[in-house]
Parts: structure tokens; C-alpha cells; sequence
């Protein structure tokens, strides 16, 4: 209720087209043009992906799967507030449990290979244009998944502020945020098989 105006949160999600085909759900006119610019980013970074601009491609990526957790992270600190204030401990019980799984996705990503650490970011490393399929792929897959976790953080707000099903909406954005982490740890895979 109150951060949603203060933010600048929109309560209807709206569906968008996205470069790679199909729909996706997005708060807030804002973060349409941030996604479509990170999977620009991916797409034309990724593709092209010039052997100078593969660290930069990589830390813009990573950059947006923290900004978008950064923002998940957001609405449910506002919902355990108000429940710490009320009152709820179980609720602000099971949103401490939900933050913490997404600091745990932010030190994952933060401690992921970048740079210098894998061969594919070197200059003299070339990588086939399937393995970087399977690169842009497993980051686009990442991101849509974060966006699915950023909406149902939003609709957790929401519950919160019209007393819908709050418990539910947070169990949810959790498991989404469970399912990134998951998903983003197989990035280490898919870079093992760039030489």
C-alpha cells in the first residue's frame, strides 16, 4: 500500500512482448525498458560478443539479476515490516526466511566467474555460436525467471496491503527465487563447455 505509490509500483502487471518471442509480465513500464535492455545486452552482447566486450557483457548481466533481486528483495522487507509492526510473527518469520534466500541468489551471483577467472572471457578465446546459444539461452532463462519473481514480490505487496492470501503470495516468490538460484548455478556448467 504505501510503498507501492512510493515506488512507483504499478498493481496491474502487463503483458509484453520480449526480442525472443512470447509474453512476459512486467510491474511497471520502467522495468519493461531495463529487461528489454538486459536481454539486449544479452542478444547483441552475447552474439556479437566480441572477445573485448564478453567481461562487460557478462557484469551488465549479472549487474541486472541483482538489480531485479534488489527489487524482490524490497517488497518483502516492506510486508516483514509491517508484520514485525502488527505483530505477525509468523509472517515476518517466513519473509526473514525469504530474504535470506535472496541474499543467498545475490552471493551467488556475486561469487560467479567473471573476468579473468574463465577462458572464455579471455581475448584469445573463441567460443561456437552454439555454445554461445546455450549461453545467451541460460541468461535469458534467468532473467525471465527473476521477472516472474519481481511480479509475485509485487502481488505479495499487494496481498499484504488488501489482505489477500499473503502467506501463499511470499511461499511463491520464494520458490521462484529458489528456482533462479538453481538455475544460475548451472551457469558454471554451461561456461565449462566455452574453451
Amino acid at each position: 500500500m504505501h510503498s507501492q505509490k512510493h515506488n512507483g509500483e504499478a498493481i496491474n502487471n502487463e503483458q509484453n512482448y520480449h526480442p525472443t518471442g512470447g509474453t512476459v509480465a512486467i510491474g511497471n513500464p520502467a522495468d519493461t525498458l531495463t529487461y528489454v535492455r538486459a536481454i539486449g545486452l544479452i542478444v547483441g552482447g552475447y552474439s556479437a560478443y566480441q572477445r573485448d566486450k564478453r567481461r562487460e557483457t557478462d557484469v551488465a548481466v549479472k549487474e541486472e539479476i541483482l538489480r531485479c533481486a534488489d527489487r524482490v528483495r524490497t517488497h518483502v522487507e516492506n510486508v516483514h515490516d509491517d508484520a514485525y509492526r502488527d505483530g505477525d510473527v509468523k509472517l515476518a518469520k517466513t519473509c526473514q526466511s525469504t530474504i535470506e534466500e535472496i541474499d543467498a541468489l545475490r552471493n551467488d551471483v556475486n561469487l560467479g566467474e567473471t573476468g579473468g577467472e574463465h577462458p572464455f572471457f579471455s581475448k584469445q578465446t573463441s567460443a561456437s555460436k552454439k555454445i554461445l546459444g546455450k549461453l545467451i539461452k541460460h541468461d535469458h532463462d534467468t532473467l525471465t525467471m527473476l521477472v516472474k519473481a519481481v511480479n509475485r514480490s509485487n502481488d505479495l505487496e499487494k496481498a499484504a496491503a488488501e489482505g489477500g492470501d499473503v502467506i501463499k503470495a511470499l511461499r511463491e516468490t520464494r520458490q521462484l527465487v529458489s528456482s533462479v538460484r538453481g538455475h544460475f548455478s548451472e551457469r558454471r556448467s554451461v561456461l565449462k563447455n566455452i574453451q
